[in-house]
């Protein structure tokens, strides 16, 4: 087992966990055991704890009521309002862009939307969610509003790890997401704010009912 380093044991538990619950290595409902964690890196459960509390703070996981910690459930509950709350979030952020966007802006839009398309090359799971965070993080300070972004960068790792989800459900639709992101892209440089909040409405409509339809099938995440 890698051996963490000293400083910064907390950040790097968030980090390793979260990287975990995103893929689906640690399961939707799982319990998460502080010892056991704190055994296999081989720290004291302190900087375990702390993890956890920010990974709750993300959304990632969440209290039982035995006061443990399980890994946040994928329910149709819980996908119907995280996708009802980024509708008004990125619909708004992405059509503040299209407004706001200046060139260093439309640089790293562009930068992003690069390595989406060589994900799609590769089919690289690992480089689309890096792809599309930025392009997501991007879209966030080109609209010019910090309480949004505040909010929305609150959810970002929950939105990586349905956006997985529904890719390793239906791999193929990979295609039709950085299609949405291309056009996106274009409406925002051609300033065309009403397009590009479709674009976000139609993409994030596809990941929910995808989603969805997992759930309904009694598979969830696990």
């Amino acid at each position: 087992m890698e051996q963490l380093a000293r400083n910064n044991l907390s950040d790097q538990l968030t980090q390793i966990l979260g990287n975990q619950i995103i893929r689906n290595e640690l399961k939707s409902g799982e319990i998460i055991y502080e010892n056991k964690i704190a055994k296999e890196w081989g720290v004291s459960r302190s900087p375990v704890r702390d993890a956890l509390r920010k990974l709750e703070q993300k959304r990632l996981v969440e209290r039982t009521n035995s006061g443990s910690y399980m890994v946040t459930e994928l329910t149709a509950e819980y996908i119907l309002n995280f996708y009802d709350t980024v509708n008004i979030i990125y619909q708004y952020a992405f059509s503040k862009a299209a407004i706001n966007a200046d060139e260093s802006d439309i640089k790293g839009l562009k930068a992003a939307l690069e390595k989406l398309e060589k994900s799609l090359d590769s089919w690289d799971l690992d480089l689309y969610l890096e792809g599309v965070t930025e392009y997501g993080e991007t879209i966030l300070k080109a609209a010019r509003n910090p309480m949004v972004e505040k909010i929305a960068m609150e959810l970002m790792s929950s939105a990586e790890r349905i956006q997985y989800s529904t890719l390793t459900i239906l791999p193929d639709y990979l295609k039709n997401i950085v299609e949405l992101i291309r056009n996106s892209f274009q409406h925002i440089v051609d300033g065309k704010p009403e397009a590009a909040a479709r674009d976000f409405a139609e993409f994030a409509e596809t990941h929910k009912e995808i989603n969805l339809e997992n759930v309904a099938g009694g598979q969830g995440s696990r």
